[in-house]
């Protein structure tokens, strides 16, 4: 079976999608996406002003 290639937007997309649903734990989710908790935060800062 081929690897699923995944771009580096839509894997932000799919962080930003998971981390929006109310209760979702970041901690978790940061680990499982390989980025700091930093990181997280910044991106879904970024999504919620807009910037994407």
């Amino acid at each position: 079976m081929p690897w699923k290639e995944v771009s580096t937007v839509s894997e932000r997309q799919e962080f930003v999608h998971l981390a929006s649903v109310e209760g979702a734990n970041i901690a978790r989710l940061s680990r499982g996406f390989g980025i700091s908790r930093k990181t997280a935060y910044k991106w879904l800062d970024r999504y919620r002003r807009g910037g994407g």
